[in-house]
């Protein structure tokens, strides 16, 4: 597990080991030198509804006459190259259907990323159940696209008596959400992944699609969550891609699933895919290490028959585990950097810091007798703001990096509060309500959450991003009026995070991250249309009660440091 979160896409390059292995395997044990691990192999075709073959190894524990549980995983990177994981299950003793998305690999018909993932993975569930080693459970399991595979799987609304259970790692069930960030497109993570994986002619499709609509029904679970048959270890990370839609998931499934409401959990890492940010995150492994303990009890219960489940030991644990960040290097009372669990997030404080016109951070509201001010740059997208950190895939700084540098641009406006008195704590949704305005008829405001250190580091917590054009309704392009003040909510996302005593909060305020997301060119068109470009003035009000701009930050409770709960 460690390493695929490490090597997300490293998968794409695995070894076709299916070409030259026998019929029946045998796989030494690496955490000892017991029997060898026995097993045989079945190579299938399986025919889908429209009668498209897909490719399908099924690992089978050396055991005739027996019917097994099996833990099925969709993947476009390759069957073949998911070895190490069929051997773990069979270790487990579960049999292991590993199978490629059509259009990829050795599976027939036209690659078309998820939008057939509901339809295929249920004809999949249902042709395991008619094989003789088959015993009608089916857990499901996947990283990354992988993961997305089984979200999907649960949108076809499976029998809940056959798909009992799910491992969803670092992945998401709203895809538009996903690719177009609060209306901007996230370059640097769709056109590098589909470029990345050899499938580049899907980019203009997805641009084709900017806005919500119909085409996006089949891979959005956002009204779908009853549907839901199994329930799932939803694990995340703060600095994942998919961090803000996979603890939505983790919600609907928990509240709104047709089955198995209540049973599901959320692990939240301080990593996802990305590995680490400038410094390394003091017992990342431990998590990685309960939540393969989890798994195991997960799909041992959940494979019982209903009436001999034994659910109190799941119930008895924490539903959400995760990890408390803090300022690097730990030492001389710094808090930080360790993992807590409840039964739920604690609830926090909505605590607004005002913005001022001397690029303040201050929680007095304005008064009422105050006048607005307002701050103006200039966003020009031939000189866009670097990426540098934040919840990114393929780029070479994720993570927490630090934004000083950048924050010396004339295009970034920067809001800072006073250096605390005492630590503060953060666990939730960030937003930044913004009264703004431009010259143009759309462009984008990004908003940047940082952890100021006293020596002057301005490291990154996490960021978020509004398009104007898609500020009215996500399915209706709709350019802003030229000059007019709009209200906006920039979602900064989620977070678990200590300001230390003596560090300082602040808002950075812009209009691009590139290539994060890409350029608006402020021109009002489409990512499709858009053939010029246009420089924006744009500005932020503040200071007053009809324009009172703000960081809105969940403050909680200070979390007890907890050692991760053992799993029987």
């Amino acid at each position: 597990l460690l390493l695929l979160l490490l090597l997300p896409c490293a998968c794409a390059m695995g070894s076709d080991f299916q070409q030259r292995v026998p019929a029946v395997h045998s796989s030494a044990s690496e955490a000892s030198s017991s029997a060898p691990l026995l097993y045989r192999t079945e190579t299938k075709m399986v025919p889908m509804r429209d009668g498209v073959k897909l490719h399908t190894i099924c690992f089978i524990p050396l055991e005739l006459n027996k019917q097994y549980d099996t833990v099925l995983i969709r993947t476009p990177y390759g069957a073949t190259g998911l070895k190490g994981e069929g051997e773990n299950y069979v270790k487990q003793g579960y049999a292991c259907a590993m199978q490629d998305f059509r259009g990829r690999y050795k599976s027939e018909g036209t690659f078309q990323m998820w939008w057939n993932g509901s339809t295929d993975g249920l004809d999949t569930i249902s042709w395991i159940t008619q094989q003789a080693w088959s015993s009608k459970k089916i857990m499901s399991s996947g990283t990354s696209a992988n993961g997305i595979a089984a979200y999907m799987e649960e949108l076809a609304a499976p029998d809940p008596l056959v798909l009992r259970a799910q491992f969803v790692v670092v992945a998401t069930g709203e895809l538009h959400r996903s690719m177009y960030q609060g209306g901007a497109y996230r370059e640097s993570l769709i056109s590098g992944w589909l470029t990345g994986i050899g499938e580049p002619q899907h980019i203009a499709v997805i641009h084709d699609h900017e806005a919500f609509s119909p085409y996006w029904n089949n891979v959005t679970m956002t009204d779908k969550w009853a549907r839901v048959s199994a329930p799932a270890i939803h694990l995340s990370g703060w600095y994942d891609i998919f961090s803000a839609t996979q603890i939505r998931a983790y919600y609907g499934y928990q509240t709104q699933a047709r089955f198995g409401a209540g049973l599901n959990f959320l692990i939240m890492l301080p990593s996802g895919h990305c590995p680490q940010g400038q410094f390394q995150w003091p017992g990342l492994a431990d998590g990685l290490a309960y939540a393969e303990a989890l798994e195991k009890e997960f799909f041992k219960t959940l494979a019982a028959e209903p009436a001999a489940r034994n659910v109190s030991a799941l119930q008895g644990l924490p539903s959400v585990v995760w990890y408390v960040l803090g300022p690097a290097g730990l030492g001389n009372g710094t808090l930080g950097n360790y993992w807590t669990a409840a039964t739920d997030f604690p609830p926090s404080n909505t605590t607004r810091y005002y913005l001022t016109a001397d690029r303040q951070l201050v929680l007095q509201a304005p008064s009422a007798a105050a006048s607005p001010s307002s701050m103006s740059f200039v966003y020009d997208p031939r000189q866009p703001v670097p990426t540098v950190g934040g919840n990114n895939l393929l780029l070479p700084q994720c993570g927490p990096w630090d934004q000083a540098a950048l924050e010396q641009r004339p295009d970034v406006l920067t809001f800072t509060s006073a250096a605390l008195s005492a630590p503060l704590c953060i666990t939730g949704q960030v937003l930044a309500e913004l009264y703004v305005a431009s010259n143009c008829t759309d462009t984008d405001f990004t908003a940047k959450l940082t952890d100021v250190y006293p020596n002057g580091t301005s490291l990154l917590v996490q960021d978020g991003i509004v398009r104007m054009r898609w500020l009215a309704d996500p399915s209706v392009l709709t350019p802003i009026t030229p000059h007019k003040t709009y209200k906006i909510e920039v979602d900064i996302w989620h977070t678990s995070y200590i300001f230390n005593a003596g560090h300082r909060i602040r808002l950075a305020v812009s209009s691009s991250n590139y290539p994060r997301f890409s350029r608006n060119l402020n021109t009002g068109k489409g990512i499709t249309d858009n053939t010029t470009l246009l420089v924006a003035e744009n500005s932020v009000f503040m200071g007053s009660t009809s324009a009172p701009s703000a960081l809105v930050l969940p403050v909680s409770p200070i979390p007890n440091k907890v050692p991760l709960p053992g799993v029987r």
